[in-house]
């Protein structure tokens, strides 16, 4: 065991929406190697309402640009799914700055660093859930 508090509290779940794999894997091994998160990456647009009804995660960080279906699409179709629209969304874009909005969604700006990304994800997870 890691720490005292690593047996009763659930690592969050992270998916990662992009179509470019090099990104999410790299991505994933980062967020995953702090030991805080369990990370799925889904590089195909139109299977992303799948992956996240299968996964059920805490926070999609979703890319804005991509082939078949773009963020904004996703984006529609998840909060208009009544079992899915509880979902937290942030966007991640090389194409807008850090700190921005879209469509009243974060923006987690393209590139960053391990820690920006971690601290993003932390200022917008919900309220943190044990079991």
């Amino acid at each position: 065991m890691n720490s005292p508090t690593s047996s009763t509290t659930r690592k969050k779940r992270i998916l990662l929406v992009d179509d470019e794999p090099f990104l999410t894997t790299l991505l994933r091994m980062n967020l995953e190697d702090t030991g805080e998160y369990e990370v799925r990456e889904e590089n195909h647009s139109l299977q992303t309402l799948d992956s996240i009804r299968e996964f059920v995660p805490d926070l999609v960080i979703l890319d804005v640009m991509m082939p078949d279906l773009d963020g904004a699409d996703i984006l529609y179709r998840l909060k208009n799914d009544e079992n899915l629209k509880h979902v937290v969304v942030v966007f991640h874009t090389a194409t807008s700055s850090q700190g921005g909005m879209i469509k009243g969604y974060p923006i987690l700006a393209k590139p960053a660093t391990t820690e920006q990304i971690i601290s993003f994800i932390e200022q917008n997870l919900p309220n943190p859930l044990v079991g």
